[in-house]
């Protein structure tokens, strides 16, 4: 009944907010399509929540360093974005984004994303880190680690439950009998 709930209030509060618009932003009204949220030049250093109802996205001439993982997974209607202009920190932390554009092809993209720093890759299009992301991909193999761990721990305890459940069974099954 508890996830029925939280579920409720997500839906609650993603209609209620499907309308609003950002703090710093300007909105297209909610009636208008294509529904713009223009948050370019708002010296923003995190990304503000987005209503999944956007499809116009412009973020340009920000302080924008990396976008958190699954921001942007809610925008499923996402036509157009310009991430340019932003001091992007490319580290394991631009990852996300870097997939995120992979998976969205280039015609979402209205203009290049370049890294600003480390200086080694000052300029250098995100979409085009390749070997100065590999060690961050250890870092996905230790996740996977953990997921076979999780697992190996599941299976063990459906183990023991089974136990437990044919040791109930077979000492129902037995009698005991007490001479005082």
């Amino acid at each position: 009944m508890v996830t029925q709930h939280g579920l409720l209030l997500f839906l609650f509060l993603e209609t209620s907010y499907a309308n609003s618009c950002p703090d710093l932003c300007t909105c297209s009204p909610s009636d208008h399509q294509p529904r713009k949220v223009d948050c370019s030049f708002r010296e923003l250093e995190t990304l503000p929540l987005l209503s999944s109802s956007t499809q116009e996205l412009y973020l340009q001439h920000n302080k924008l360093e990396s976008i958190p993982a699954g921001a942007f997974d809610n925008l499923l209607v996402l036509n157009v974005i310009n991430l340019s202009s932003n001091p992007w920190h490319c580290d394991c932390g631009i990852w996300y984004l870097k997939n995120w554009m992979e998976d969205q092809g280039g015609d979402l993209l209205s203009s290049s994303v370049e890294c600003f720093t480390p200086p080694s890759l000052h300029q250098k299009p995100v979409s085009e880190l390749r070997k100065e992301l590999a060690s961050c991909s250890s870092h996905r193999k230790c996740c996977f680690d953990f997921l076979f761990i999780d697992a190996f721990l599941l299976l063990l305890v459906i183990l023991w439950f089974s136990f437990l459940i044919g040791s109930l069974l077979v000492a129902k099954k037995i009698t005991f009998k007490m001479k005082i």
